[in-house]
């Protein structure tokens, strides 16, 4: 059984409101509603949500959740006011960092649709994750705001 990437930011909202971010929450809800014009399934299967994030792009202040915080080794009260891309990035194992880049490039360069999978080292632990998320542009065809979930792959091997 697939979901749509729209389907799992109205699941994010709902989990954002009980961690008491209604900012958030709405963001994922506004999220949700532009996402509905795509229909891109996420298998369930071998994937557990381990939090959310939501990226000004313009600012470079990403905000994300306890759960995510937590996986990228950052202070949940310091992710929550929100802190540079490059913070979290190096929690990226070393060998995927230029293909997340290039992931993350191309979402910024042409807005839509992001997807990863990629090793993050937290706590000399190496867990895969999946991450997917949604680019959106200004009016200008700037990149605006980019909020996502981030998924452990059960399956894969360290």
């Amino acid at each position: 059984m697939a979901r749509t990437l729209s389907e799992l930011l109205k699941e994010i909202a709902g989990q954002a409101s009980l961690y008491e971010e209604p900012v958030l929450a709405h963001l994922c809800r506004m999220a949700a509603l532009e996402a509905d014009q795509t229909v891109v399934p996420v298998q369930r299967i071998g994937h557990n949500v381990i939090g959310f994030w939501d990226w000004d792009v313009a600012k470079d202040i990403n905000h994300l959740d306890p759960g995510c915080a937590a996986l990228f080794g950052v202070a949940a009260a310091r992710a929550r006011k929100g802190l540079p891309i490059g913070v979290y990035l190096k929690a990226v194992h070393p060998h995927d960092i230029l293909l997340l880049n290039r992931a993350i490039g191309v979402a910024l360069r042409g807005g839509g649709i992001f997807e990863a999978e990629y090793r993050i080292i937290t706590d000399d632990r190496v867990r895969w994750v999946f991450a997917k998320g949604y680019c959106t542009l200004d009016k200008s065809n700037r990149p605006e705001r980019f909020p996502g979930v981030v998924m452990e792959l059960e399956n894969k091997l360290n």
